[in-house]
């Protein structure tokens, strides 16, 4: 599938013979597989008789406007889908097993996703690990982000060792990743040191399966750590090594992120873009597109709020304040009304406003489960 030809609705992809319409769905599932995203009718009509075997003409028919395009991700000369994978929630111990992340990052290339964005602390490891795996025999295909910068405490890495073990557990206790006690998880820590910087890129390489990483990223540095750059000259020379292709910092800040446009050699900044969340994202556009600095849009969705149905939102989870859920409440009105006037879900005009911000290179969508990467990138290609 060429993922940056443009498919036009209502193209007649495929006629096929059959002899029955019966065969029908059997070709449907068979030119789905082969065609993802852009078969979405199959019309038997009817074309001859030939003795007494009746044929029937099947023709395929896409009904989606297009597929995935490809931008440049500032002036690093690689090309990035619009949509990239966040992987934050692939791997971990609140799930059954790792089968479905193989089939989660399978459908998520052949969407045309080719951007994978993840972290050495993710999942204690393991969502480098099944990337690393998922694409070992087509690593020149794929674009991946990691991060470093988090020090995972000893609970986490005993977990990462025994997951096997602890998967069951976790079920037969019914414990819920918000609900699992602070002496089991444990207290995060960061660490920007040179010599920690280093170990922590060859740790993920392995994880990972690769001698290179296509970017790495500072995770969420604090500004007063961006602006004394002690870990920058670690990350060129990991960068003269051929162990990182280019670099860059994921930011929770604006002073963050407006320290980051300063450091020399950073091609891009991940932040927080969404309809809920734009400040970041008018302040930033700008000077980035002046430096060339591509922007990796995240939490586009609003960890959920612009995607789940009303009746499913606990407000007190996503607001620090009762004016802040005030706010947000009242913002969902407007934007639900939007996406209806304009035929859309919200989740789809979410992606779409995201994505569409200037400067903006790959807007990351996270999914755990194949169908809901599938729903969410048919509804934002479809403009539906």
């Amino acid at each position: 599938m060429n993922v940056s030809a443009p498919i036009v609705r209502g193209e007649v992809i495929k006629r096929m013979r059959v002899r029955s319409v019966a065969f029908f769905g059997t070709a449907r599932a068979a030119y789905e597989d082969s065609r993802p995203l852009a078969i979405d009718d199959i019309q038997p009509v009817p074309w001859a008789a030939r003795g007494a075997r009746r044929f029937v003409e099947v023709t395929v028919v896409s009904l989606v406007n297009r597929t995935m395009q490809r931008r440049q991700f500032g002036t690093t000369g690689i090309e990035v889908s619009e949509l990239g994978l966040g992987c934050a929630r692939v791997g971990g111990i609140f799930q059954k097993g790792s089968g479905g992340f193989d089939e989660l990052l399978s459908r998520a290339f052949d969407l045309g996703i080719n951007f994978y964005d993840t972290a050495d602390m993710y999942c204690q490891g393991e969502s480098e690990q099944l990337i690393g795996r998922a694409f070992r025999k087509r690593r020149s295909q794929v674009v991946i982000a990691s991060k470093v910068g988090y020090v995972l405490p000893g609970q986490r890495k005993l977990v990462a060792r025994i997951k096997p073990l602890v998967r069951p557990l976790i079920r037969l206790l019914g414990l819920k990743r918000a609900r699992l006690p602070a002496a089991v998880s444990g207290q995060l820590s960061q660490n920007f040191e040179p010599a920690y910087v280093k170990r922590a890129v060859e740790a993920s390489l392995r994880r990972l399966r690769t001698d290179y990483l296509d970017l790495l990223q500072l995770h969420s540095p604090p500004a007063e750590v961006v602006r004394r750059g002690q870990w920058l000259r670690a990350l060129q020379d990991l960068q003269r090594s051929g162990k990182i292709r280019f670099y860059g910092i994921s930011c929770d800040t604006l002073d963050a992120a407006q320290a980051a446009l300063e450091v020399p050699g950073v091609v891009s900044l991940q932040v927080v873009v969404s309809l809920l969340e734009q400040r970041m994202a008018e302040a930033l556009a700008g000077p980035a597109r002046e430096r060339g600095i591509a922007i990796i849009a995240r939490e586009c969705l609003a960890n959920g709020l612009l995607a789940k149905p009303e009746a499913e939102i606990d407000y007190k989870s996503y607001c620090d304040s009762p004016a802040q859920e005030a706010e947000r409440r009242a913002a969902l009105v407007e934007y639900r009304k939007t996406a209806t006037q304009t035929g859309k879900s919200l989740s789809s005009l979410a992606l779409q406003f995201a994505a569409g911000v200037d400067s903006v290179a790959v807007a990351l969508v996270g999914a755990s489960r194949t169908q809901q990467l599938e729903t969410t990138v048919r509804a934002y290609l479809s403009g539906s």
